[in-house]
């Protein structure tokens, strides 16, 4: 029995095209690789109104809200360090996982922590570990106060406040 109709190859050609819409609706959705939607960052963080007298105290605060915390002074891991030329810098680093609203929330409360550190440093630099390499922000001891001094610091604001930034993750 032969089927014939004039309406046979439109919708053979209609049945072509859909299957490869569907066959094409695959393509590109890689659900288990893509990345997490970003979320917004909290608002403003409050100073914390507890002091730090040393780099111990400093990082177990820190480390209370974020994974793999290391903090040091330049002058205690580099044997080249020359305090006479090089301003004494401040490392906070962390495990980042790479989430812009994260980071900026992780930045702003070590910033805001190190705003009540007792112990003397010229530039707070930041950093956030990720399996593609580092980020870095680098703060002047005199914007670390500026952001803090009215009690609270805008967690939007924490990266353009920089005076230095090596980002190549989140920009």
């Amino acid at each position: 029995m032969r089927f014939d109709s004039k309406s046979t190859p439109a919708l053979a050609v209609a049945g072509l095209l859909t299957a490869a819409l569907i066959g094409l609706s695959g393509c590109g959705s890689d659900t288990d690789s893509a990345p997490e939607p970003e979320s917004t960052p909290t608002a403003t963080l409050d100073v914390v109104a507890q002091g730090f007298d040393s780099l111990a105290e400093l990082s177990d605060y820190v480390a209370q809200s974020l994974d793999g915390v290391e903090v040091s002074l330049e002058s205690e891991t580099n044997p080249d360090f020359n305090e006479e030329t090089e301003p004494e810098r401040l490392h906070v680093d962390f495990a980042s996982d790479e989430n812009r609203a994260q980071d900026m929330e992780a930045t702003a409360l070590i910033v805001q922590a190190t705003s009540q550190a007792a112990f003397d440093y010229d530039i707070l630099m930041v950093t956030g570990d990720v399996s593609a390499g580092e980020w870095s922000y680098l703060y002047d001891r005199s914007t670390v106060e500026e952001l803090t001094g009215g009690g609270h610091i805008v967690v939007a604001d924490i990266w353009d406040s920089a005076e230095q930034s090596f980002d190549t993750i989140h920009r």
